[in-house]
């Protein structure tokens, strides 16, 4: 009758799987153009090429993605319009953004890695 406590034992060394408390769907439009991806944190990981630093962004500013702007770009004039969206959630929380921008550069300038699909 000792299989019980065996199992429960077993039980206790196998990880948990649970879902990240921090995920994004991101969408990237310009022209007709458009990729998604989505992305988690903590762990980092999803289909996003630069997870790791995505994250480490988003935590930078408790996954707000207004918060992002470093403001220090030089970029031109030129006129390309990029159209993003994120949903999701960041550590238990729902967020949302949409915005569009004037060309690749300045998007890259206002939400640094998140948005670089």
């Amino acid at each position: 009758m000792a299989p019980l406590p065996l199992f429960a034992a077993m039980a206790a060394l196998i990880p948990a799987f649970t879902a990240p408390e921090s995920s994004f769907v991101l969408s990237v439009q310009r022209g007709e153009a458009f990729q998604l991806s989505n992305l988690t944190c903590e762990p980092a990981g999803g289909l996003h090429p630069r997870a790791d630093q995505a994250c480490l962004a988003l935590s930078d500013v408790d996954g707000q993605i207004d918060g992002l702007s470093t403001g220090q770009a030089l970029c031109t004039m030129e006129f390309d319009p990029v159209r993003v969206k994120a949903s999701g959630t960041w550590r238990g929380e729902t967020r949302s953004f949409e915005a569009e921008y004037p060309n690749p550069c300045v998007m890259l300038a206002e939400t640094g890695p998140v948005f670089d699909l």
